[in-house]
């Protein structure tokens, strides 16, 4: 299963069904096109109770033009993680919303859950977070990776994964614990990330398939929308492990358009 299709609930307990709604909502519809980004977003479920889960992908388009990318992993499963999926996705949109850069708004995210945590006397959540603003005009990209590994740019001459610039969210209270990055886009570029479900998934001879993958199968598929191109990297994973896939992998691949954005 992939994508972001609704399961149906006329065989379910209504309670049970009210639930999966709450949940299911936090990741709304599919977003496949803005101006200048062709959107492609995947999502397999590891919990057995719920369809959804505590990865999380946010898609965010503001009045200003520019487009806000999240691939946030939070720690745990169920409906408890979901909740803090859905607290990452608005807080990130609020923080856009008020002209925060991706620096500034990941620093309020990561207080956010530090003092949420404690509000609510649960300690235990914590979250990896990649989370960019791109700039379809000026053909930029800011981003701030919160301990988050699996995300590249894939060129047509070559790939390179963005490397991490600050700890996981909700473990250091320490503003200047985060840095930002500004990159170049080129129109073809293809932006790719996925949680470590996906570089966490072991085959039958317990070897963890790694983040590399999604380079090969985007460069093999580089013609396909972005959105054929996030099931086929979270299928990949689900082909290599099998009955062994134990966590949720929810998967973004972002298109800059070819042509210029007018």
């Amino acid at each position: 299963m992939g994508g972001f299709s609704y399961a149906s609930f006329h065989d379910e307990d209504p309670i049970q069904a009210e639930l999966r709604l709450i949940v299911e909502s936090i990741y709304g519809p599919p977003v496949r096109r803005l101006p200048g980004l062709d959107i492609g977003r995947a999502y397999w479920g590891a919990s057995k109770e719920f369809q959804y889960g505590g990865d999380m992908v946010g898609v965010f388009h503001c009045e200003n033009g520019s487009t806000s990318l999240a691939v946030v992993d939070i720690s745990g499963h169920g409906i408890h993680a979901a909740r803090y999926a859905g607290l990452a996705k608005y807080a990130l949109r609020a923080y856009q919303s008020l002209g925060l850069d991706a620096r500034a708004s990941v620093r309020a995210l990561n207080r956010l859950y530090i003092e949420n945590g404690a509000f609510e006397g649960e300690y235990e959540f914590f979250a990896t977070v990649f989370y960019a603003i791109v700039d379809p005009h000026q053909l930029t990209m800011q981003y701030v990776s919160a301990g988050h590994e699996a995300a590249y740019i894939i060129k047509t001459d070559g790939s390179r994964q963005l490397p991490t610039t600050g700890p996981i969210v909700g473990l250091v209270d320490d503003d200047s614990a985060f840095a930002q990055h500004t990159i170049e886009l080129d129109r073809g570029d293809i932006f790719a990330a996925a949680t470590d479900g996906f570089t966490e998934a072991r085959d039958e001879h317990l070897i963890f398939l790694g983040p590399d993958p999604i380079v090969e199968i985007v460069e093999r598929n580089r013609a396909s929308r972005a959105e054929q191109l996030a099931e086929s990297i979270t299928s990949h994973a689900k082909d290599y492990a099998g009955p062994r896939l134990e966590d949720d992998i929810a998967t973004l691949v972002v298109k800059v358009d070819r042509q210029a954005v007018v």
